[in-house]
């Protein structure tokens, strides 16, 4: 079964790797303001399970299918943070080599960059220019095949920030995100999104801010055409420390997306998310979410996906070598519209996606940490073919030289 989902928050990741990162040495040089410029080559390792790993029907585990299966991650990676003067230059590159047991045909090699410039000038300016990449395996919750997918993300960004009064702050961004698979030429799934946004903030005394922000999207499917998209948004953002120990961000308005090959697919609806942090104690921290935002979809019987849910998650700082953190969570998927081509009928699938986590971190020293991690997943669909349930393990362990 081929089975793709675009995932509406989309993870992002560009550019080269260093061949002999494990070949540096961790270099310190402290300047006069007491900053520390710091190089930190690390490797990690980890030992995985999953019971259902290709995210298989209730109906192929009882034919007896082989659905669990093992594999480990090895990794190499240099990790930075370099200040000149009030600039700061952050980036974290890494590679890794995976090997399965069972299905070796998902053997792969992967890489990651991460890289940041905090850029000021005066009293007035600041923000961000930087860039990601990611190559490796495709989430099996994203495609679910025998067959091995490569998947490519690259996003390029730049914002900033002018603070024209001590109490008002206008703001800009713009990021580009490509997304590419290897499984064939032209690959319907592949998408450019193009965003700008242009903003206006209130910075109380306090430190909380209150603001107003304008979004426009622009979806482009370069061999799909007919999902291509516009989308625009209007939302209003709260950053707001209510006391000492909790903390409030929302962020929702509306949003509506056009499309110009099928304007019967156009739809409006209002979009929201809001989060709470509460430090109940000086080692227990929570955290809630609550979400209803318009998701995109490649199901050709549907315009979009109309996602809620909520998470709770949680921390506890038990000793200061190990700490334990949780996270429990829920999303409803409705796809809902029109057919996209003639022949389709619309869709009318519905999802309930949800997602148990247990962890514990050692840190027996100060580079080195081991995680290990429980998890249980369901999806249940109206779509038989689409339901699956499975449980995994995961360990790994991480030193900084």
């Amino acid at each position: 079964m081929n089975h793709r989902r675009e995932n509406p928050v989309a993870g992002s990741y560009v550019l080269a790797l260093l061949a002999g990162a494990l070949t540096c040495t961790a270099v310190q040089a402290a300047e006069e303001s007491a900053a520390v410029d710091t190089f930190i080559p690390y490797a990690t390792f980890g030992a995985y399970y999953d019971a259902n790993l290709l995210r298989q029907p209730e109906a192929a585990k009882q034919s007896g299918a082989a659905l669990s299966d093992r594999w480990t991650r090895a990794a190499i990676g240099l990790r930075m943070d370099k200040e000149l003067g009030r600039q700061r230059l952050t980036a974290d590159l890494s590679a890794y080599h995976a090997e399965y047991d069972r299905f070796s045909q998902f053997n792969n090699d992967g890489k990651d960059l991460l890289a940041n410039w905090k850029w000021v000038i005066g009293n007035q300016f600041s923000g961000n220019v930087g860039t990601s990449y990611s190559e490796g395996l495709t989430p099996f919750d994203d495609y679910r095949s025998f067959e091995r997918s490569i998947r490519t993300q690259r996003k390029n960004y730049v914002d900033g920030s002018w603070r024209f009064h001590p109490s008002w702050q206008l703001n800009a961004a713009y990021n580009r995100f490509d997304l590419r698979y290897d499984t064939q030429a032209q690959n319907p799934s592949e998408r450019n999104l193009d965003m700008a946004d242009i903003g206006i903030d209130y910075l109380a005394k306090s430190g909380n801010k209150i603001g107003l922000v304008a979004r426009h999207i622009e979806g482009r499917y370069p061999y799909a055409d007919i999902n291509s998209y516009d989308q625009n948004e209007l939302k209003a953002k709260v950053d707001w420390q209510l006391t000492g120990k909790t903390y409030l961000q929302f962020l929702g308005g509306w949003a509506r997306r056009e499309y110009a090959a099928n304007p019967q697919r156009d739809s409006s609806v209002p979009s929201a998310r809001l989060t709470a942090y509460w430090k109940a104690t000086g080692k227990t921290a929570f955290s809630l979410g609550v979400w209803r935002e318009l998701g995109a979809t490649d199901d050709l019987a549907a315009n979009y996906a109309r996602n809620q849910g909520v998470s709770v998650g949680s921390t506890w700082d038990a000793t200061s070598k190990i700490s334990v953190d949780g996270l429990i969570m829920t999303e409803k998927r409705d796809y809902n519209g029109v057919a996209v081509m003639q022949g389709i009928a619309p869709s009318d699938r519905d999802d309930r996606y949800r997602n148990a986590m247990l962890g514990v971190t050692y840190k027996p020293t100060l580079h080195w940490r081991v995680r290990a991690s429980v998890y249980r997943t369901t999806l249940d669909s109206n779509i038989a073919a689409a339901s699956y349930k499975t449980n995994g393990v995961q360990i790994n362990t991480r030193y900084e030289f």
